[in-house]
């Protein structure tokens, strides 16, 4: 039996993963590395703090385990997947090597060192070296006196280290890393800060969040105070830097972040939408982008309603979906006349909306809606929301709206159906 939080877990964890295979093709198409390390890791919950899966053991494995030991062995899968990612398998007799290439990496860059203790440091194999880093990477220091949802979080910016781990294993000046973390750490702290001021009022899970995205991102001396007068004083998005390369992925981290806190007390402000769209072209993020990462957040939230710390059930999930109608309405106003040239084209799928605004679909209705959404999808990509898990609890939200965005589709449908009906013959008894 594997036990994260004993001795020798690492070696059991290889032991488990002897027979294991994966391709690391799960998605279709042309996808870069960083887009395979997202839409592996973003469904676990990593990059929220809050791990709701694991990427290569199953429930039966880590059922009754702590949330802190699920973060433990998802950060070392992590690690794992990065490192593979780019050879297009899983290679479990290269994973030994890949042991080496993670302790090097946190000590070369000083973003982790592996404890010393009564035994000689330099007696300590790689597995009890790693042990030591991933503990302390996943375990921060606060004491939580409050009930609120937050206390639930783990290392809410560890994901950073696998973007990080990503950039290093590609670069030849690793030396930089280091600074780097340092600067996007302050500068995330900074996004949460904004993001928690934008409405002109701190919720109590606001404030909470930043406490614990301080306590995660490690930041000492100068640089933590610098975190906190950002707070104190309230100061805005244009005080933010980045003056540091982007990558793809790290954009699109601190955009859920940034989604994440505004969202953390269940209702979206104008204020606070307008924030993300700024946001959004500070980091040079297409509308596209932008839309994709609250997608993510509402796929995740949706797939997780019983056991996210912040929702109490799938009745408070649909209050946010609903809290959400505005920005949907955004996303399909941008693709309504493509949506209204291709819904023309569907009489199905129109009958199928229509008949949603009234009544409840059946379970085959659903599919019907979300096969065709697949098609859908290809040339409006929000659409593809419903293709992930937990994407059909935004369904009845998305449908309910298209009928007032595209309303000629619809009338066009109803004068088929009437000239269907005057034509048919009458049948006398």
């Amino acid at each position: 039996m594997m036990n994260p939080s004993s001795d020798g877990w690492i070696k059991k964890f290889f032991s488990i993963l002897a027979d294991y295979s994966e391709s690391l093709n799960k998605y279709p198409g042309s996808m870069s590395a960083e887009e395979l390390i997202y839409g592996y890791l973003q469904p676990t919950g990593m990059m929220y703090g809050f791990p709701t899966s694991n990427l290569f053991l199953g429930d039966d494995i880590v059922s009754g385990w702590t949330g802190q030991e699920k973060f433990k062995v998802l950060l070392l899968e992590g690690l794992i997947l990065v490192d593979h990612v780019d050879k297009g398998k899983f290679d479990v007799e290269a994973l030994e090597d890949s042991l080496e290439h993670f302790v090097a990496f946190y000590e070369t860059t000083e973003i982790e060192h592996a404890k010393k203790n009564w035994l000689n440091f330099k007696d300590l194999d790689v597995y009890q070296k790693l042990e030591s880093i991933i503990g302390q990477r996943v375990d921060i220091k606060m004491s939580f006196t409050t009930k609120l949802w937050t206390s639930y979080l783990h290392n809410s910016l560890i994901f950073q280290d696998l973007i990080l781990y990503h950039e290093y294993i590609n670069s030849d000046n690793r030396d930089l890393i280091s600074r780097k973390r340092t600067k996007v750490m302050l500068d995330m702290m900074k996004v949460v800060s904004v993001a928690a001021h934008a409405d002109g009022e701190i919720a109590e899970e606001e404030e909470a969040i930043f406490d614990v995205f301080m306590a995660s991102s490690k930041l000492e001396g100068p640089y933590r105070e610098l975190a906190k007068n950002f707070w104190d004083q309230n100061q805005p998005l244009s005080e933010i830097d980045f003056d540091y390369e982007m990558s793809w992925l790290l954009k699109r981290y601190v955009m859920e972040i940034a989604t994440l806190t505004i969202a953390s007390d269940r209702i979206v402000t104008v204020e606070e939408e307008d924030f993300i769209l700024e946001l959004g072209k500070r980091l040079t993020a297409e509308e596209e982008e932008q839309d994709k990462s609250f997608i993510a957040i509402q796929a995740f939230i949706s797939k997780n309603a019983d056991v996210v710390p912040f929702l109490n059930g799938k009745n408070e999930a649909e209050q946010f979906m609903n809290g959400a109608t505005e920005r949907w309405k955004k996303i399909l106003g941008r693709n309504k006349d493509k949506l209204g040239a291709e819904l023309k084209q569907s009489k199905d799928l129109v009958a199928l909306i229509t008949k949603s605004t009234t009544t409840d679909l059946t379970a085959e209705e659903k599919k019907r809606v979300k096969a065709q959404f697949k098609d859908l999808g290809k040339s409006i990509p929000a659409l593809t929301l419903f293709m992930l898990p937990g994407g059909s609890l935004v369904m009845p939200l998305v449908l309910r709206l298209i009928p007032d965005l595209v309303p000629s589709a619809f009338r066009s449908n109803q004068v088929d159906e009437e000239e269907s009906d005057e034509s048919s013959p009458e049948i006398k008894s």
